[in-house]
């Protein structure tokens, strides 16, 4: 059995293995709407996580095309220039502190 908490329109919002907070509904493991719950938010995840990676991808590609001098760092919108170098920053951070592949200056391999 798992407990179930529903939002305002009846869906399940919520899926725990025990009784907790507004999860007080009892279904069982197999109900449709349980496996419904379970494959949307595995979808979302994957998605969230294909997005991650695409941000990275998309990264890499600016740099790639800033090195071969197709465009000038400058050319780019001041909020996207703010925004690479802010990721550029954290992602040394994360390098310099010893979690290498965990979004350092690594390139994503395809």
């Amino acid at each position: 059995m798992l407990y179930v908490a529903r939002d305002s329109e009846g869906k399940i919002s919520e899926l725990h293995p025990i009784s907790i907070g507004e999860a007080r509904e009892a279904l069982p493991t197999d109900h449709p709407e349980v496996l419904q719950f379970i494959h949307e938010r595995w979808r979302q995840n994957e998605l969230d996580q294909l997005d991650r990676e695409f941000v990275r991808v998309t990264e890499d590609l600016i740099e790639l095309l800033i090195s071969k001098e197709l465009i000038l760092f400058t050319d780019l919108p001041d909020k996207v220039q703010e925004k690479l170098l802010r990721r550029k920053e954290v992602r040394q951070k994360t390098h310099y502190l010893g979690n290498i592949g965990i979004g350092g200056d690594d390139i994503i391999p395809i």
